[in-house]
This record gives C-alpha cells, structure tokens and sequence, in this order.
C-alpha cells in the first residue's frame, strides 16, 4: 500500500514539474568555437568550429593563473590570505563579480572568480 502511495505521489509530482532542456546551440550563439563532451563516455555531444585554431580568450586570466600559482609555491602567498580590493581594481571593467573598493576575499576565492567568471576586477586584486 504505501509502495503505491508513494508511487502515486511521484506520478502526479511529475505531472507539475517542468523540466527545461537547455540546447547547446543556445548556450553558444555569441561563440565563434566551442565543444560539449560526456565525461564519462569521453563522446562529442556538440561541436561548433571545434578544429578551428584560435588565440586564447584571456591571456591575461591564464598569466594571473600562473603567477599566482608560482606565489604560492614560493610561499609569499597562501590560498587563505585574504587580501584588499583596491581603487583601481574595483574600477575595472568587463567580465567581473563587481568587487567594491576595500571588500576583502580569500586568495582561493578570487582564483574562482579568475577562473569561472574572467573576473577583471579580480586579476587586479592584491
């Protein structure tokens, strides 16, 4: 009896739940190249331009990523520290996470933002 309760209950919870599918074509409609793969299977899902050689989006996001990787393997930083936004920092525009002048934030935390969001105002943080 409750294994058909519940299965009723799962039923008519699917019947009100939306589900929305995201297409890939949607996701990169401003993209000039882009690739979606399974993880696990490694198959290609969706390609756009995949083979077309271009620059790197942000050589400047790939060059913080390094120096601060080299800071912290030469130990003048720590992926704890917090440090200080600055002025100029804050002013920056672009991609950012819109940092204010004088917020503070771990040094990890500001490699997220480097990483994921191209955070401009993080890249000149410190």
């Amino acid at each position: 009896m409750l294994k058909k309760g519940l299965c009723l209950l799962i039923g008519i919870m699917m019947l009100f739940c939306q589900i929305n599918v995201v297409h890939a074509t949607n996701l990169t409609s401003g993209a000039e190249s882009a690739i979606l793969i399974d993880a696990n299977s490694q198959q290609v899902l969706y390609q756009k331009n995949a083979t077309k050689k271009l620059y790197p989006a942000s050589t400047t996001k790939i060059m913080t990523m390094i120096l601060l990787f080299e800071a912290i393997q030469e130990k003048r930083l720590k992926w704890d520290d917090i440090l200080t936004c600055s002025a100029y920092a804050s002013s920056m525009g672009g991609s950012q996470v819109y940092l204010e002048e004088n917020e503070t934030m771990s040094v990890f935390e500001l490699f997220k933002c480097i990483a994921i969001a191209s955070a401009n105002d993080a890249k000149h943080i410190g």
